[in-house]
């Protein structure tokens, strides 16, 4: 395993301290070449991205700081990896995709996770995430630095700005430290980079450093004064201009020969070398590629994953809950508001975040009245950056806190979808189970308020599709709250909790010896409960028809009116977890049932209920059985109220249709 630089040996110029860099220095390199080799003999696959010309930057990062400090790098890694002591074989195990890899091989080149140190391909994606851990640890008053790179072609992300200002904000104590290789893969950085780089960190109130140097030693004692403040609670920015040698990736270099052969003679280890006896610098070198080699070895003899090995992609709570019904009529948000108040007394590592949540006001929809009032340390209010609280949140997850973020409208969601998901559902998988990210994502969903086009929508089954994610959508049938403390409090991945907005206002339904109102009523003793609902104790219905969150009311509205109107019997089939689907609940609550009819308020194409009827399509079935989808059309929602109310299905349209389709075989 290679050793981090203990930084007390860097107190002075000496040979000591320089054997030690360029040591460093000769494995990074070395690796970086091996990796480049292995590829042109086509033993890897997928892509690598060497820091060739970059390495004095990651050894003077290690020399800088403690060992207890975060590290979070991007797609060009490995030589930040090795220089916090990342373990020579397990990295070449994994970017060969081996069993016995620090990530089990799912991660490869770009996504490594080992101790305080994480990485992640997708640029500006990190940054945010760096800066959400930054909060973590001064809310845990640890003392840590969070340090994250990025590139001059990371710039041009939103995110990285986003992160600056909530940084800037919260004096958090993060060193962003650019490394400014003058080209954007391909590109050159002045053509994509305008103005100064510092000066966009000023314009945060973040204090910025720069040097242009491939020298360790002169970059060190800079590094350092950085971390130091930073270890004071205020962000910083290093820039160090740099130059890489390599190609972007594997062979993909398209500069001047001649613009690449002049940054050679200012090559970082050729530097280095100069300020040792040639002898000794050989040695060195000669150690490096050996021990390398000797790690291809132990790496290729390794065993290769099989599908197996690839584990769960969710970890739903297996264990039997009790069914959460409702104890009493409060409201649906009351209901919401009471569990987030529980969820921060109960525990010290929930927050909550998101936009315009303090009191007085208490968000768009009150869920987070009182919670700043009672627990102002741990109600954070943010900008308007849907990208950066999602961000956020998922870094302050992997460092052991459980936050609860607000999205003020589902619609916004789509701002946050990198996030959701190249990130919050990913790093636990992409890390071989190495961290968790207990993040719940509550947002309000749907129409009938009249809000128009972009704030009125039901877009949760855009994520349905998404794995390592779990998609929670209570009714008013249940108590919500409850619901909403086991996302918080038992799960280590991330869930999105969608609240219907006309559920809000809404009295909880109670249970009471097994009805609710004209109902007979039970449910399963899973986390997140499937219920069934039915008008004459559980016979075999004409139809039975699936729905959730806020479409439930008008089900059980159609139900009741097709009974009485229709002599048509429906039966209910309400999923609180809507992805991935609790599909042996539903078949076992549908049986013998021969006509199942989907409703959901989302547009019907491509929608949920397709995954539904498909899914249980391919399951054993009563023979004939015929099902239907009943949704949204393909339109935006109007503000106008009255055509709002003719483009969305409700009780009346329910029973148009049911009655008509199952009149058929009669």
């Amino acid at each position: 395993m290679a050793s981090q630089i203990n930084q007390s040996s860097l107190a002075e110029d000496s040979t000591d301290q320089i054997l030690n860099l360029f040591r460093l220095m000769c494995r990074i390199r070395h690796v970086e070449n091996s990796l480049l080799k292995l590829f042109s003999q086509g033993k890897l696959s997928g892509t690598t991205h060497t820091c060739i010309g970059q390495e004095a930057i990651a050894v003077a990062l290690s020399a800088s700081l403690e060992p207890q400090d975060i590290v979070f790098s991007s797609h060009r890694c490995h030589g930040h990896f090795l220089a916090r002591g990342g373990p020579l074989t397990e990295l070449f195990a994994e970017i060969m995709g081996r069993k016995s890899a620090i990530c089990l091989g799912r991660g490869g080149s770009q996504h490594l996770h080992y101790g305080n140190f994480y990485s992640n391909g997708v640029q500006g994606g990190v940054v945010g995430n760096a800066t959400g851990m930054a909060l973590a640890e001064k809310l845990s008053c640890s003392r840590c630095v969070t340090a994250a790179f990025l590139g001059d072609g990371t710039l041009g992300e939103g995110l990285v700005y986003e992160s600056f200002n909530f940084a800037s904000m919260m004096s958090l104590p993060i060193l962003y430290i650019l490394e400014d290789n003058q080209y954007a893969q391909s590109t050159p950085s002045f053509m994509t980079v305008s103005g100064s780089i510092v000066g966009r960190a000023a314009a945060f109130g973040i204090e910025a450093e720069e040097i242009q140097t491939n020298d360790a030693l002169e970059i060190i004692p800079l590094m350092q004064r950085c971390v130091k403040q930073v270890r004071q609670q205020r962000p910083m920015l290093l820039v160090v201009h740099t130059y890489r040698l390599s190609p972007h990736s594997k062979g993909d270099d398209t500069r001047d020969p001649r613009e690449v052969e002049r940054w050679w003679k200012q090559d970082p280890l050729l530097l280095m070398r100069s300020k040792l006896p040639a002898e000794l610098a050989d040695q060195i070198e000669h150690e490096a590629m050996e021990e390398v080699a000797e790690a291809i070895r132990r790496a290729d003899e390794a065993p290769f994953p099989v599908a197996a090995d690839s584990g769960p992609l969710c970890t739903i709570p297996k264990s039997e809950h009790p069914v959460p019904w409702a104890q009493d009529n409060s409201t649906y948000v009351q209901s919401i508001n009471a569990a987030m108040l529980d969820a921060l007394g109960s525990d010290p590592n929930c927050f909550v975040i998101g936009e315009d949540i303090l009191d007085p006001y208490g968000g768009a929809f009150k869920a987070t009245r009182g919670c700043s009032t009672n627990f102002p340390l741990r109600t954070i209010t943010t900008p308007i950056s849907e990208a950066g609280i999602v961000a956020w949140s998922t870094g302050a997850a992997m460092r052991g806190k459980r936050p609860v973020a607000e999205i003020m409208f589902g619609d916004f969601l789509t701002l946050a979808a990198d996030q959701i998901l190249n990130h919050a559902s990913k790093y636990r998988w992409m890390y071989g189970e190495g961290v968790s990210v207990p993040l719940v994502i509550r947002t309000p969903m749907g129409g009938r308020r009249g809000y128009g086009p972009t704030h009125s929508q039901s877009i949760e089954a855009m994520f349905a599709g998404v794995p390592g994610l779990n998609i929670v959508a209570p009714s008013h049938l249940l108590d919500p709250g409850e619901l909403l403390r086991r996302c918080i409090t038992l799960g280590n991945d991330p869930v999105l909790f969608i609240e219907n907005k006309l559920l809000y206002g809404q009295r909880l339904l109670v249970a009471k010896e097994g009805r609710i109102g004209r109902f007979f009523v039970s449910g399963t003793n899973s986390c997140f409960p499937t219920l069934r609902l039915s008008l004459s104790d559980f016979d075999v219905p004409d139809v039975a028809l699936i729905a959730y969150g806020g479409s439930v009311p008008f089900a059980m509205e159609a139900a009741e009116r097709l009974l009485i109107e229709e002599e048509c019997l429906c039966d209910l089939v309400i999923p609180s977890l809507i992805a991935p689907l609790p599909i042996d609940e539903l078949s076992a609550f549908l049986g013998g049932v021969r006509r199942v009819s989907v409703f959901e308020e989302g547009v019907k194409r491509a929608g949920w209920g397709a995954e539904v009827v498909a899914s249980l399509a391919e399951r054993e079935a009563p023979q004939g059985r015929r099902y239907l989808r009943i949704g949204a059309p393909a339109s935006p929602l109007p503000s106008s109220k009255q055509l709002e109310k003719e483009l969305l299905p409700d009780a009346d349209h329910l029973i148009r249709v049911l009655a008509t389709w199952a009149g058929r075989d009669h």
